[in-house]
């Protein structure tokens, strides 16, 4: 009966390996395209001005654009929608040829990496 139990239990272990191994993976198809980085409207809207430089990264990931100046840094993020799921972005690597036809999210920053002005189109 042990025996029995002992070789029910293997067999269950491996099928679940198996099931859970096989399903479908994500790749990116593109090297324009940072990974694990889809973004929708929601999480735009949980960036707030006041919130700080890491909980905006943690949020939409690096900026495709980044300048400095004396008084704070504007970061850029353009995005491109996903074709196979609406109102889902990714996060551009590269600033595009023509960004006023891509939507985006722009943040300034000051000294201190708190945000003072937002400002995005999606």
């Amino acid at each position: 009966m042990k025996r029995y139990i002992l070789i029910s239990l293997c067999l269950f272990s491996l099928l679940t390996v198996v099931a859970c191994s096989s399903g479908n993976k994500v790749t990116s198809t593109s090297t324009k395209i940072h990974p694990h980085t889809a973004l929708r409207k929601l999480e735009i809207d949980m960036i707030k001005v006041g919130d700080n430089l890491v909980k905006t990264e943690a949020v939409v990931g690096k900026p495709t654009e980044k300048s400095s100046d004396p008084s704070g840094t504007v970061m850029v993020w353009y995005f491109a929608e996903d074709q196979e799921v609406p109102e889902q972005y990714y996060t551009l690597k590269e600033k595009p040829e023509k960004p006023e036809t891509y939507k985006f999210l722009k943040l300034t920053f000051d000294p201190k990496n708190k945000i003072t002005a937002k400002d995005f189109k999606l």
